[in-house]
């Protein structure tokens, strides 16, 4: 397995979580964004390969999963509309990675199981919710038992489907994968859930005890910029809006660019941009605070995507599928067309 396929697979760790639907929300898309989705989506409809794959890199379950949300997104349904055959050949790829055990991944996929497998009970969960489409629901099914059955006793997930150590991004990539789940539906236990929150509040380094409010990778590190925008969107998720966690994260999250004068890690650029901009998307349930925020985030993001778009429609940061399906899921934040956006 190649270096750069390991790598994809650690950037999606923290890339492609959901959030619940925010009170009195702005939810229309700038028409520049409308436009650069639209180049985005048939870029990739372009590449996807015979068996539901993208190249360059993109025959992992993780990035079909994360390509399959772009679409549905936009409100692609499996089988229907214009991308809706991509979206069902890419549904299918996942459906044959499925093992008896619930794994939604095959060997030779890179090194993180857990990572891709996340993403792809992800991207099912969606489509369940869309679509009541049996053969996803068997395979949901038996994704979230393998979930439910590989949390530790802190609350957390690592990298191999076993119980094992923990950390943040494996943590919040399960725990969404599981509310994405409940919210379409199918039956998660409370407990699994509420122990994975409590992981995440572990993780957040409060003002309180005299840090700066962001979230760690594991509890007690050092706080930034992605795992903060994973660890808000994860408690948001969850209903815990006014959480002081939240408050906190979110105000570490605006000290960054393209509001604030800090820079995130250009590798984290795509997952870090979509946990924080979901984050302060959710945040205007909060109130003006959080709606002003979003009114000066969201068309700063905007602008610095359309920068970087390729004439092709696509986004590169070394490997293309993953960072165009990024960088649509953030421009497409306002649709809600998923429907762990409907709660």
């Amino acid at each position: 397995m190649s270096r750069r396929h390991a790598a994809i697979v650690l950037m999606l760790a923290l890339a492609l979580a959901p959030a619940a639907r925010a009170v009195d929300v702005a939810d229309a898309m700038l028409p520049a964004a409308e436009a650069s989705v639209k180049k985005g989506l048939a870029y990739l409809a372009a590449q996807q390969r015979p068996d539901g794959s993208w190249p360059e890199a993109g025959g992992g379950t993780g990035v079909v999963g994360a390509c399959a949300l772009a679409f549905m997104a936009h409100g692609h349904v499996p089988g229907s509309g214009q991308y809706g055959q991509v979206t069902a050949r890419a549904l299918q790829f996942l459906l044959r990675a499925a093992q008896p055990d619930g794994l939604v991944y095959r060997q030779g996929m890179g090194p993180y199981p857990m990572y891709h497998h996340g993403l792809a009970t992800l991207a099912l969960a969606e489509a369940w919710g869309q679509t009541a489409d049996e053969r996803l629901r068997d395979a949901l099914k038996r994704a979230i038992e393998l979930i439910c059955a590989t949390q530790n006793q802190k609350g957390g997930w690592r990298y191999q489907p076993k119980v094992s150590d923990d950390d943040l991004s494996a943590t919040v990539m399960q725990l969404m994968a599981l509310r994405a789940a409940k919210d379409a539906g199918m039956e998660v236990p409370k407990e699994v859930i509420d122990a994975g929150i409590e992981y995440v509040k572990r993780c957040h380094n409060g003002k309180g005890a005299g840090k700066d409010g962001g979230f760690a990778y594991t509890p007690g590190g050092e706080s930034g910029y992605a795992r903060t925008g994973a660890g808000v969107t994860s408690l948001q998720v969850a209903g815990h809006y006014k959480a002081t966690e939240v408050s906190e994260g979110i105000e570490y999250l605006l000290e960054f660019q393209p509001v604030g004068t800090k820079k995130g890690e250009d590798e984290w650029y795509y997952y870090g941009g979509y946990y924080a901009t979901m984050g302060i998307y959710q945040a205007q349930g909060i109130g003006a605070w959080g709606r002003k925020a979003w009114a000066q985030w969201y068309p700063a993001m905007t602008r610095d995507l359309l920068a970087k778009q390729k004439p092709d429609g696509s986004w590169d940061s070394g490997y293309k599928p993953y960072p165009t399906a990024m960088a649509l899921l953030i421009l497409e934040i306002p649709c809600r067309y998923l429907p762990i956006y409907q709660r």
